[in-house]
């Protein structure tokens, strides 16, 4: 092993007992211009299940004309948030790696940048990276693990086992990999949001006047199949009267919401007295042709 590799035990993965995976140190820093303007809307950087991405048009539509600061509870892979690129903003998620892994690109997105592309892109590589302890790396270390198996895992889902252990097995159609430049500017974009781990309530919390609050929860509902997409403790069912009940207190304090969620009878009851609105999407979770098809989604307001 070279001296700027890194080697971290895996005590149960492919490379078999006891062994170790080695990742590469990074590669010899390629110039990154960091006053380079904008031609379009900064990118993505993470592949999410449920992603909005699609749909950023009608949101945009449908979002207020005036707001100072831009809070999202659960932020996913923040691309309304890149969308709108407001000066002020507040990401949240009670997905911890998530969360760690934007706080270091937002302070190192160089470095996280540099480790990521570092690393092989072998099937073996991916276990046994997925098989790393990841309270056992360094932060950038972790961060740059979190980009890597979140861009070649199966259909940029996040799930995790009873341990808490992610066990998403490897994908086959990962796209088009973010360059070190596009790391960047996603790094430095993310400058001007606040970015903390934790449940959607306590981010509420703090919502009032001014504020443009945008909710995408996880899915829930009687006929709605938890397939796990989004790792444990991830919003259920039994939280819609708790979401409702948080929006409400923040709506009475001046904020202007935005909801985007499925068309299920409990939402339609918890929110029967804000305006609602009927569009068709067209969704894809399970990555499979036959798990792809239109669907019938909220869009909902208090304003």
């Amino acid at each position: 092993m070279t001296g700027g590799e890194r080697a971290y035990n895996l005590p149960n993965s492919h490379a078999g007992s006891g062994a170790t995976v080695q990742i590469p140190g990074p590669p010899v820093p390629q110039p990154i211009q960091q006053s380079r303007p904008l031609k379009q809307s900064v990118k993505p950087l993470l592949r999410w299940a449920g992603s909005k991405r699609k749909l950023l048009p009608v949101l945009r539509q449908a979002a207020p004309a005036q707001f100072s600061r831009y809070v999202e509870p659960f932020c996913g892979s923040a691309c309304f948030y890149l969308e709108l690129a407001p000066k002020l903003g507040l990401l949240g998620d009670i997905n911890y790696e998530l969360v760690h892994f934007y706080k270091r690109v937002r302070a190192h997105p160089n470095k996280v940048g540099e480790l990521f592309h570092s690393m092989p892109t072998t099937e073996r590589f991916y276990y046994d990276l997925r098989a790393v302890e990841p309270t056992t790396m360094g932060a950038n270390d972790r961060a740059a693990r979190f980009l890597y198996l979140n861009r070649f895992c199966f259909n940029g889902v996040y799930r995790t086992n009873r341990a808490g252990a992610f066990n998403v097995p490897r994908g086959v159609r990962v796209g088009a990999l973010p360059s070190l430049e596009e790391i960047a500017t996603f790094g430095r974009t993310l400058r001007g949001a606040e970015v903390r781990v934790g449940d959607f309530e306590s981010t509420l919390a703090e919502c009032g006047a001014k504020d443009f609050v945008y909710l995408d929860p996880p899915y829930a509902g009687r006929g709605v199949r938890n397939r796990g997409e989004y790792g444990a403790n991830s919003f259920a069912e039994v939280d819609v009267v708790r979401l409702r009940h948080s929006l409400e207190i923040a709506s009475n304090r001046g904020a202007k919401i935005l909801v985007s969620y499925g068309d299920v009878t409990v939402v339609r009851e918890a929110f029967r007295d804000w305006r609602v609105t009927e569009l068709t999407v067209g969704r894809n979770v399970s990555g499979f042709l036959h798990g792809r098809r239109d669907v019938q989604e909220l869009l909902i307001t208090n304003y």
